[in-house]
């Protein structure tokens, strides 16, 4: 009789355990689904990134050369290059706005006084104090 109680005992507390295995493995693989799609998410916007840097070196390049040619007393089009700088400025701007998005994505926040990460749900900074 003992025997029969130690093996009932030992079954329901292993079906515990499996059940409780079985939980925290389900919300191990949701956090770990959800890191990744941010990851996902913050690396498309880092690739955007790169694109429009790419963009304003370019345009940073033609203005140089149209500069030049004004030096060497060759005749430009001042709508050109206010097109030009008109793009640099759009496209600095969508850096921005795209830097932006990815530090909200972030389970963190930077101090705007020394430029640690906070925790989002704190009210000052852990490194100097400074309210974020």
């Amino acid at each position: 009789m003992e025997k029969k109680n130690f093996f009932e005992k030992a079954i329901v507390s292993a079906e515990l355990l499996a059940n409780r295995t079985g939980v925290a493995a389900t919300k191990a693989a949701d956090a770990a689904s959800k890191t990744a799609a941010s990851m996902v998410g913050s690396t498309k916007l880092n690739l955007q990134i790169f694109d429009l840097n790419t963009e304003v070196e370019l345009l940073y390049k033609e203005i140089g050369k149209m500069v030049y040619r004004v030096h060497t007393g060759q005749e430009e089009d001042q709508e050109t290059l206010h097109a030009n700088l008109v793009l640099i400025d759009e496209k600095l701007e969508k850096i921005e706005a795209l830097r932006a998005q990815i530090q909200e994505s972030k389970a963190s926040v930077t101090c705007p006084v020394c430029g640690k990460e906070c925790s989002k749900e704190s009210a000052f900074c852990s490194h100097c104090g400074a309210q974020l």
